[in-house]
């Protein structure tokens, strides 16, 4: 005599909205405002500073994706694989929440400074546009990666940047759009695989309107932009040269892409957390070779960071060692209020 199959009831409320805001995907969307606090310090050889800013920012964030994610689902109703999240049917209620999650963004924005405020406002003004019913911008073919792009690429890092307390200079102007390319190559590459829900929901994407193979030529070429400008920058001096054995790294990476755009349908979501896989591997040897001369550097009593590299210095910034640069800015006056380290 056959069992009966096991049912699988719906989570509660509380539960499902800890799903829907893809608590997985969190670090990811964080991370992209610590990395412009972190260039900021290494671009300027900063000692730590804007620690309560960045803090206050990064819980904007937390709200601002939850709110996004909240907005996309109502929308959405997800039933298929999504990607580093859980299905569950949206409870009542969700899109009201998802609106105060984005007005909370705002709010603690506010406590960060204004340019802090401004990227948050530009982010959940997206938000909304991408998800309200109205507008859709997700299922649009320049809406949904403009979305994508400034919110996840400009507003984040600029958000992080702002709260070390200096301005950019023309090595953060030629090393941002880099980053841009990086994000629009990885919103493409989430979209891979949904080509059937695409156009079942009469979105137009590019992976609806064009198939999951142009889709991955279309990431293959963002990141190679990316990874092409780097190298230069590095061959030039503007960057750590030692970056360049990353390119042997990302070799690899690129043949993934190549095998994924032969899986039939555009592969499954298992495909692109694979590919997101390898890329943290790859900006975290990055990360290490680059770490490499700045502690070079410190041991010989040398100029670190930004401060090191052959080219691109910032103007605002002697290039002093670490125990020097320390002096320097006792004596300006340019280094950061005593209280304010104290409390950091």
């Amino acid at each position: 005599m056959s069992q009966p199959e096991a049912r699988s009831d719906p989570p509660g409320a509380v539960a499902a909205l800890w799903r829907l805001a893809r608590p997985r995907l969190l670090p990811f969307v964080l991370g992209l405002v610590v990395l412009g606090w972190a260039w900021a310090h290494w671009d300027r050889a900063l000692t730590v500073r804007g620690g309560g800013a960045l803090s206050i920012t990064l819980l904007a964030w937390t709200a601002l994706h939850t709110g996004t994610l909240w907005l996309n689902a109502a929308l959405d109703r997800d039933e298929g694989p999504v990607l580093l999240g859980e299905v569950a049917p949206p409870p009542a209620g969700t899109t009201p929440l998802g609106y105060l999650a984005l007005a909370a963004a705002v709010a603690l924005g506010s406590l960060a400074g204004p340019v802090v405020v401004v990227a948050v406002l530009v982010s959940a003004i997206l938000a909304a546009l991408y998800s309200h019913p109205a507008t859709v911008w997700k299922g649009h073919p320049l809406g949904g990666p403009a979305v994508n792009v400034l919110g996840y690429a400009v507003c984040s890092p600029a958000a992080g940047f702002a709260t070390a307390g200096v301005a950019p200079d023309l090595r953060t102007i030629a090393v941002w759009p880099l980053v841009w390319m990086g994000i629009l190559g990885t919103y493409y590459a989430a979209q891979a695989f949904q080509e059937t829900e695409d156009r079942s929901r009469g979105y137009r994407t590019l992976v609806a309107t064009h198939g999951p193979r142009v889709v991955l030529i279309t990431v293959r070429s963002c990141f190679a932009l990316a990874i092409l400008g780097g190298a230069l920058l590095a061959v030039v001096g503007w960057l750590p040269r030692s970056l360049l054995l990353a390119l042997f790294a990302w070799v690899a990476v690129d043949r993934y892409l190549q095998s994924w755009a032969r899986a039939p349908h555009g592969g499954t979501e298992a495909h692109a957390r694979g590919f997101a896989r390898r890329l943290g591997w790859v900006l975290a040897l990055a990360i290490l070779l680059a770490f490499v001369p700045y502690v070079v550097d410190s041991l010989a009593d040398r100029p670190v960071a930004g401060l090191g590299t052959a080219a691109g210095h910032p103007p605002d910034r002697p290039l002093l060692s670490p125990a020097a640069m320390r002096q320097w800015e006792l004596a300006t006056g340019t280094s950061p209020p005593a209280t304010t380290d104290r409390r950091e």
